[in-house]
Order: C-alpha cells, then structure tokens, then sequence
C-alpha cells in the first residue's frame, strides 16, 4: 500500500514539474517577445548614418511590432513540444496575428504620425539614405554623381527637419 502511494505521489510530482515547466516556457516566451520587440526597434536605426539622426518616433514603433508578431507565431508553431497547451496557443497566435494586422493597417494609414511623428520618422528615413549613398562601391558615372546628389540633398532636408522640429517643439 505505501508503495503505491508513493508511486502516485512520484507520478503527482512529475505531472506538476512537467506543467510547471511549461508554464515556464509561456513566460520566456513573453520575455522573449519584449527582448526581441526592443531589439527589433533598435535595430531599426541600423541604417542611420550618424547618431544624431537617430529620432525615436511611432513608425519605428509599428515596424517593431510588425516584425515581432511574426516571430511569435512561428515559434509557438515550431517549438510546439514546448508549448503543448493548445488551447493558450490558439489564443497566442490569434492575438499575435491580430497585432501583426493592427501594426500593419496603422503603419500604413500613418496613424498618429501628426507633424511632429512625421518629422521624427523622416530624419533616420534620410539618414539611411545617405548612408547608403556614401557606402555604396558604385562603378557607374551617373550613380556616383546621383549618390552625390542623394547626400547633399538628404543632408539639406534632414537639417531643415530639425530646424522645424525644434520650431513645433516650442509651440
């Protein structure tokens, strides 16, 4: 008789480190969400030529969310032995393919991107394209002289930004 009960409390005990673990595996998931979210935003400045045109703003914001959404799904669907409730799967990836549209309807409609957000948005947008201007190893006379243009031009706009940026921030 004791041997049975302590079978059963051995079977017990590992039902409820088995369900504990995945447990854990739903909490690193959301971790791992947050750290890829914040990765996803700061890499986003990747193609910024200078750090002073690095201007944190929405659209950054939506394109983070946009890229995290995607990476939520595939490793709920790939990685399922770990997450064997289907149930709260089921919800994850509905809720994740839900934000993935949200962010991608309100990176496309600009919403909330007022005069300020669309000035914060341009500046990196520029900044990328200078530096891509610079760093590009163009062979074709006219690219170089185009990539020449793209620079002067981008750095032009990018300073009457800020100019204009600072003048809304004092309003």
């Amino acid at each position: 008789m004791e041997a049975h009960k302590q079978h059963t409390d051995q079977v017990q005990h590992r039902q409820d480190d088995h369900s504990m673990t995945h447990g854990q595996h739903y909490g690193k998931l959301a971790i791992m969400a947050v750290l890829s979210f914040i990765s996803m935003y700061v890499l986003m400045y990747a193609m910024v030529d200078t750090f002073a045109n690095v201007v944190p703003n929405v659209n950054q914001f939506y394109m983070a969310g946009l890229m995290t959404m995607p990476m939520i799904i595939i490793e709920v669907l790939l990685m399922s032995a770990m997450y064997s409730d289907k149930r709260r799967n089921a919800i994850i990836i509905a809720v994740s393919a839900l934000a993935l549209t949200g962010f991608f309807w309100l990176i496309r409609q600009q919403t909330a991107v007022s005069d300020r957000q669309f000035v914060k948005s341009m500046i990196p947008h520029h900044a990328g394209a200078i530096l891509m201007a610079k760093e590009a190893k163009l062979n074709d006379p006219e690219l170089r002289k185009l990539s020449e243009e793209i620079i002067k031009s981008q750095e032009a706009e990018i300073s009457q930004m800020k100019a204009k940026l600072e003048e809304l921030d004092r309003k």
